[in-house]
């Protein structure tokens, strides 16, 4: 039994200390979520919704800016087949992020129907750049991970909704937040890797979306020319490791 106390109690202590490193290690999604949940607190408070639905939205649906596309599409009185194609269009860059991650989710367990629900483009930054602590559970890590975030957006709205009902604020410039957060953690993703190709890729893709296609639809196409881009190199370093290995041989 004594035995068993101090296996519950240094369990315990892992599961906080690696909770505390997961915690500082969102420290930058929170500072960002916080005032972009309470902007879209107040879209929503301004086109007549209560608090309870910026609750129930950052909840279940958990979409960042696909949430504030569903509050122009609610304001506009769209249907469910605007909704369902607008949706789709917005965040169909999530089947890459899944794709690349298919390696890092394997035997993580019964948080993967989770993770793979609350992965938004700062929690994928986030699962890519860092490490988990030797000798700590993965799945566990990636949870905190995933679940701070999501708690970290969830309060932000809720906030912004609360908020908007009591105060009059100019909101211009607000959706700002997520753009500039995702350039710190892309910064920060640069710094950490050792391979560069990838990031001069999407440089690259991005740059030559924007020539030949229009602002609303650049960044699926920019995606996938940058996947394009890497799957050919990919394709070219395989052939090139086939070719020496023949000749090794």
């Amino acid at each position: 039994m004594v035995r068993n106390g101090e296996y519950k109690r240094e369990a315990g202590e892992q599961n906080k200390d690696l909770l505390t490193i997961a915690f500082k290690t969102t420290i930058p999604v929170l500072l960002g979520y916080i005032p972009l949940g309470m902007a879209f607190g107040f879209l929503l408070d301004g086109a007549g919704y209560h608090w309870i639905y910026a609750f129930i939205m950052s909840l279940f649906v958990y979409a960042g800016s696909g949430q504030f596309l569903a509050v122009a599409l609610l304001s506009t009185g769209a249907g469910l087949t605007e909704f369902a194609i607008a949706t789709l269009l917005l965040n169909f860059r999530h089947a890459f992020y899944g794709l690349s991650l298919l390696e890092k989710f394997s035997g993580i367990g019964k948080v993967k129907p989770y993770l793979i629900f609350a992965l938004t483009d700062e929690t994928y930054a986030l699962l890519t750049t860092t490490d988990v602590p030797q000798g700590s559970s993965k799945s566990k890590f990636y949870f905190y991970i995933a679940a701070l975030d999501h708690l970290y957006w969830i309060a932000g709205s809720v906030m912004g909704a609360a908020l908007g009902s009591v105060l009059d604020l100019n909101l211009e410039g607000m959706s700002f937040v997520l753009t500039a957060l995702f350039v710190v953690l892309t910064i920060e993703q640069y710094f950490s890797s050792e391979a560069r190709f990838p990031f001069i890729a999407a440089v690259g893709a991005g740059a030559l979306s924007l020539i030949l296609f229009s602002s609303d639809n650049m960044l699926l196409a920019s995606i996938i020319l940058g996947t394009l881009i890497l799957i050919g190199r990919e394709k070219s370093m395989q052939r090139a490791q086939r070719k020496q290995k023949t000749q090794e041989t």
